[in-house]
């Protein structure tokens, strides 16, 4: 441990699980893609079938890694809160992460509604990739496009930026490990012992 770090709490080891789980998830969200047709290129019955496929499963794997860093975001937001009383040194960072994150608490519920059947019809599909970023607010649907691809630029939830909410959520943990020294081997083995397998819809244990 260095000689500046602290002997990390609980609250403190499940903060940083979240986060760590967030970015991993961010980075997931930025290898997402999805391939269209050229323009000139004529489409066949089969070629627009796989399209159409391809496009679903981006739809759902976005969708399905946006609720669950969604989840984690709320969870580490629950447990920020809780250390905010205690840990003194943490506090104006803490704020930074809340307001930085508060959109999410009112999106959670949107979120929570959205079932995967929604994106049986085009306009329900358009309107989320509109939503997000991923095509222009105008564009009627994806005529011109050759290409889907999940960017910094993209918004989670619609609200916040996918770059700024990971370069927030990384500067947290960052901050985290050079005052507990999270990811020395000394802690690194204490906590493996504890920890359960990882899941990105994973919950706190406590309360």
């Amino acid at each position: 441990m260095s000689p500046t770090a602290h002997e990390p709490t609980a609250g403190i080891y499940l903060l940083s699980d979240h986060l760590d789980a967030v970015l991993a998830m961010g980075e997931d969200l930025l290898t997402q893609s999805a391939q269209l047709a050229e323009p000139t290129q004529h489409l066949t019955v089969t070629r627009l079938a796989r399209q159409n496929r391809d496009l679903a499963e981006f739809l759902r794997d976005v969708r399905t890694l946006e609720l669950a860093m969604t989840v984690r975001l709320l969870q580490a937001r629950k447990r920020a809160d809780e250390l905010r009383r205690g840990e003194h040194r943490l506090r104006p960072l803490i704020a930074l992460f809340a307001a930085g994150t508060a959109a999410l608490e009112e999106a959670a519920a949107e979120l929570g509604d959205t079932t995967e059947h929604d994106f049986e019809t085009g306009d329900v599909a358009s309107a989320f990739l509109r939503s997000r970023g991923l095509i222009a607010r105008d564009a009627a649907g994806l005529q011109g496009l050759t290409l889907l691809q999940v960017g910094e630029d993209y918004l989670v939830a619609g609200r916040i930026r996918l770059g700024t909410l990971l370069d927030l959520v990384a500067t947290f943990l960052d901050t985290l490990d050079l005052m507990f020294d999270l990811y020395s081997d000394q802690h690194r083995a204490h906590h493996a012992g504890k920890a359960e397998r990882w899941s990105p819809f994973a919950s706190d244990s406590t309360t």
